[in-house]
């Protein structure tokens, strides 16, 4: 299970502290306001720790299977060594129509699976063509450079944090 705590918004009784706390079973269990954030054109900010232990903070883009939150890089980029060496990672997604609307996810890498695997690698590859589709309306990705491996990093949410909403 994972926990999720709301945080009540500005403007109403009690603004900025804990409104409600619960658990839900994966993300896909979140209210619809909340994994529109995860399954829209929504890019979060990804944090990962570096071979010297400083968070490393890069925008990208998230999706969920509804269990686990799915990330996907290329193979060798910093992301993918601090992701390697450092499964923690925290994800924010800010609602771009409304700031006071956020989510912020805790958790860490459990799977992962690269292109160059046989039996799964196709994964990575639907992946971040699926993301491609959400993002930019455009399936295969466009922006895939020569001899470059995806990789599809599964990440279990351990705590949830949202504020806003409706």
């Amino acid at each position: 299970m994972t926990e999720i705590t709301d945080i009540t918004t500005p403007g109403k009784e009690g603004a900025f502290t804990v409104g409600s706390r619960g658990t839900v079973k994966g993300p896909g269990d979140l209210p619809p306001d909340h994994l529109r954030l995860i399954e829209g054109a929504v890019t979060a900010t990804v944090g990962t720790y570096d071979s010297k232990g400083i968070a490393r903070l890069t925008p990208m883009w998230w999706g969920t299977d509804g269990d686990h939150i799915h990330i996907n890089t290329k193979k060798g980029r910093l992301k993918y060594k601090n992701l390697i060496n450092h499964p923690e990672v925290s994800i924010q997604a800010i609602d771009p129509e409304n700031p006071y609307h956020w989510m912020t996810v805790y958790g860490r890498v459990v799977d992962m699976v690269d292109e160059e695997d046989a039996g799964r690698g196709y994964l990575a590859t639907e992946s971040i063509d699926d993301f491609a589709e959400v993002y930019l309306g455009e399936r295969p990705y466009p922006f895939r450079e020569k001899d470059e491996v995806r990789v599809l990093f599964y990440v279990k949410a351990e705590k949830i944090v949202t504020f806003g909403g409706e």
